[in-house]
């Protein structure tokens, strides 16, 4: 039971945070005070309280009655590596890239910094291939990387870097008998849950609009669209899977399929957040109101979804939660090594929208 996906708690990934920025020597004696805290790390004050005191439990922090809490963790000193480079790996050029994501990689750059790395992004799409071992091989070779984030990666590239135990952290969902750490939002939660909430609004032909990928996050969604479904005690619920291409015209031939007939799907979860545009617009074009005809929710969020009029029903991550937790996982995966291959996965927020009612 130990290979399990664990699920973090919001205390526990503050601690951990706060573990790694004292390990780093971003504040010498002292902590700064709650108010600061908060605001950095994006939490409630009970959050951090909690947090705090499990430090002190540990013997992190020493906390004297009327003054800020002293630091008596010692500070790592920073292993000798031959490289300072973390290379990032990406099948597209950052412009290309979802907003969510460069927002995170920015974020990412900026704590590795602070941690005395340099990130570098390499747009490799051979890598991305039916067949990567060549490609990846002759990358590493020629990088000379300290350590590598994956993103969008297949299973034959997760297991190329575990096979050859590089100091490698997954960003998404990792695919069955690959040893690295990992952190990716917990999809099949969030397709349950959003089952649910589709069906609390009395919808019972719902239908996921998902990408045909090879990638773990997108048929998890699948599976966990499904376990929804089938696990709740309302009678007469049929849920659809709809596999697209990815472009819009594909992304249209699914919803002429789903609208189709007397037994129309009337609640849709979309699993990509510029696929939710081409959704949304088909359906107001053909005259469907939110929510009363039909109710949508992204699986996924970016920021422009909050502009949208309707309002989007999404599950909401923070970029600088992301840049802050993956930072942390590869620079004690490049001091380290792999000794923890935690698959560490997190339920978003979700966001209540219009789309939804």
């Amino acid at each position: 039971m130990n290979n399990l996906p664990q699920r973090i708690s919001l205390v526990s990934q503050t601690v951990d945070v706060l573990k790694n920025e004292i390990r780093l020597g971003r504040w010498s004696k002292q902590l700064p005070g709650e108010h600061e805290l908060c605001a950095l790390l994006h939490v409630g004050r009970v959050t951090l309280r909690s947090a705090l005191a499990r430090l002190d439990r540990e013997g992190w922090l020493k906390t004297s009655k009327g003054r800020r809490r002293e630091i008596v963790h010692k500070r790592a000193k920073p292993a000798r590596e031959q490289s300072n480079r973390v290379a990032l790996l990406t099948p597209l050029p950052m412009h290309q890239l979802q907003p969510h994501t460069i927002y995170w990689i920015d974020g990412l750059r900026v704590h590795l910094a602070e941690a005395g790395y340099h990130l570098e992004v390499h747009e490799h799409r051979d890598c991305y291939s039916g067949k990567p071992e060549g490609a990846l091989d002759a990358l590493v070779r020629r990088t000379n990387a300290a350590g590598w984030v994956l993103t969008h990666s297949t299973a034959r590239m997760q297991k190329w870097f575990s096979q050859h135990a590089m100091p490698c952290v997954i960003t998404g969902s990792r695919h069955e008998d690959v040893s690295l750490p990992s952190l990716d939002r917990d999809y099949r939660a969030i397709s349950r849950h959003a089952v649910g909430a589709l069906l609390a609004r009395g919808h019972r032909r719902v239908a996921i609009i998902n990408p045909g990928t090879a990638l773990a996050g997108d048929r998890e969604s699948e599976e966990g669209f499904k376990e929804g479904a089938q696990k709740t005690s309302l009678t007469g619920v049929e849920a659809r899977v709809f596999n697209h291409s990815g472009s819009v015209a594909d992304i249209c031939s699914k919803l002429e399929l789903a609208l189709k007939g007397s037994a129309a799907t009337t609640g849709f979860l979309v699993a990509r957040s510029h696929h939710t545009l081409t959704v949304m617009s088909s359906l107001l074009g053909r005259g469907l109101r939110f929510p009363k005809d039909v109710a949508l929710i992204s699986r996924d969020d970016d920021p422009f979804l909050a502009s949208l009029v309707p309002s989007v029903a999404r599950y909401s991550l923070s970029p600088s939660f992301l840049a802050r937790t993956i930072s942390n996982l590869v620079v004690n995966t490049v001091r380290n090594g792999l000794v923890d291959a935690r698959e560490s996965r997190v339920m978003p927020e979700f966001v209540n929208g219009q789309t939804l009612g």
